[in-house]
């Protein structure tokens, strides 16, 4: 077994608390589930991150643009953009 050690923020430690409370857990047991949930299925499923459950109190920060729009921005620069 490997000992993690992970920084967190003060309200991030204390959302982690609420939810391992609520389902009555440690927050140790909370952060196993979680690792083995991930490596369980998530993985090999090929599902993404945004698959993954949100902790309460947090949120995207705005929405992501689509993998079209990515590309349209990238590959519609002109020439002149790219260095010579």
């Amino acid at each position: 077994m490997r000992t993690l050690r992970v920084v967190v923020s003060d309200s991030e430690y204390q959302t982690l608390q609420e939810v391992a409370e609520a389902r009555d857990r440690s927050v140790e047991q909370l952060i196993r589930e979680t690792m083995a949930s991930i490596n369980g299925g998530m993985i090999e499923t090929g599902k993404t991150l945004r698959d993954l459950p949100l902790l309460l109190g947090h949120r995207a920060v705005t929405d992501l643009p689509s993998r079209a729009d990515l590309y349209e921005e990238v590959f519609s620069r002109e020439d002149s953009d790219l260095p010579s």
